[in-house]
């Protein structure tokens, strides 16, 4: 029985909501939000830089070809084929980091295929079956969505840096793939409803839509790909170095893993909020208030005090957009362009996300390599982030009948 009346759209809703907050929490974004805290064992091991190790993260730009390249598949076929297939190869990547990686350019080729494979459990297929079922409360279910990972990312990482520390980094990557396979997976299939993601839209079938690529000519999308990789930059490049950042402070490593807990925290925080925020109010000024508000983390890192806690909570502040970003760019490509396309768009979208995440990974690591020092790329950050913010403004979003 069911706590919601049947004209509601968290009747069926809800289950679909938690599915895909499962989803997020245990495939690539766990993996993406814990990879710093590999870094520094895996330099050890292989005798690289951290800008090397930072190359190798960038690999990760493979995303940027499997973003669109899923996000058509899932238009065509469907979220279940798409998630089980993705999260099985997954789960496969991360138990060849385990076991098979034995230098500079195995590692590459991992992390390489994880970001083409990784996005059949990334936001470009979870966020799908939200904007297709969901429109008076889609901003709220996208926030939902999205906390899977913060929830996770708050649990995983104090427990994850007990099994590097005891029995080495490539056990953690097992287990990485163990909670993929184990907990994410099974999960999913039991809440997902299977009819229910057909309820605002079908799958695309080949050659049905000849002006799917129309978005390409949008002055719109364009504008929203700018703010993406803008923000991509400063928050994605920080994330890669985080747990080394935040170790560059005087403050152990353990303390750093609870940092990677409190960044988490921040994201709990933009997503749940700036969800509800998108249906309330503006989106074009949620998206500007929550993009600014995380240069103040790193004026906080730029202060150089060396106290742990404005530190820890300049994570929580720089976890705040990382926390809405999807939020965000979900609720303007649903309302800006067709939903039946919304695969094809938003995943474009991505990818042009993640070559601005592969560019910020490789600045972070070759500042901190060249000059001894993340300070120059925090300034950067603080800059490309009101650059960024300056380009929601002028998007014209369309209110659904």
């Amino acid at each position: 029985m069911s706590l919601f009346p049947r004209d509601s759209e968290w009747h069926v809703g809800w289950r679909i909501v938690a599915a895909m907050a499962t989803a997020n929490g245990t495939g690539i974004s766990l993996m993406f939000f814990t990879f710093s805290m590999f870094l520094i064992p895996i330099a050890q091991e292989f005798k690289l830089s951290r800008g090397e190790i930072g190359v190798v993260q960038a690999l990760i730009i493979t995303a940027a070809i499997g973003a669109p390249v899923i996000g058509r598949i899932v238009d065509r076929i469907g979220f279940h084929l798409t998630f089980v297939a993705g999260s099985l190869g997954l789960a496969v990547i991360e138990l060849s980091l385990a076991k098979a990686v034995t230098g500079l350019a195995s590692l590459a080729t991992a992390v390489a295929l994880a970001g083409f494979i990784g996005g059949g459990t990334s936001s470009v297929l979870i966020t799908r079956p939200v904007s297709a079922h969901f429109r008076k409360y889609r901003g709220m279910a996208l926030g939902l969505v999205a906390v899977g990972v913060s929830i996770s990312t708050m649990l995983v990482p104090p427990f994850l840096q007990e099994v590097i520390g005891q029995q080495g980094w490539r056990t953690g990557f097992a287990t990485l793939a163990l909670i993929a396979c184990a907990i994410g997976l099974p999960l999913v299939l039991v809440l997902m409803p299977r009819k229910a993601v057909l309820a605002r839209t079908a799958p695309l079938k080949s050659g049905s839509d000849p002006n799917r690529n129309a978005f390409l000519k949008e002055r719109d999308f364009w504008l929203l790909v700018g703010a993406s990789m803008l923000a991509s930059i400063s928050v994605s490049g920080t994330i890669s170095q985080l747990s080394p950042m935040v170790q560059d402070e005087q403050i152990s490593a353990r303390t750093a893993a609870f940092g990677l807990s409190l960044f988490a925290a921040g994201q709990f925080g933009g997503k749940l909020f700036g969800g509800i925020a998108l249906d309330r109010f503006d989106p074009r000024r949620v998206a500007v208030i929550m993009t600014l508000l995380p240069a103040t983390g790193f004026l906080i890192f730029l202060g150089d005090s060396g106290l742990t806690w404005p530190i820890l909570l300049a994570c929580v502040m720089i976890g705040v957009l990382q926390g809405a970003e999807v939020d965000i760019f979900a609720y303007f490509i649903a309302h800006r362009f067709d939903v039946n396309n919304y695969g094809t768009v938003f995943g474009t979208l991505v990818g042009f996300g993640w070559i601005g995440t592969a560019i910020g990974i490789t600045l972070f690591g070759f500042t901190y390599d060249y000059l001894g020092s993340y300070a120059p790329i925090q300034l950067g950050a603080v800059c490309l982030l009101a650059l960024s913010t300056m380009l929601f403004l002028p998007v014209n979003l369309r209110r659904e009948a």
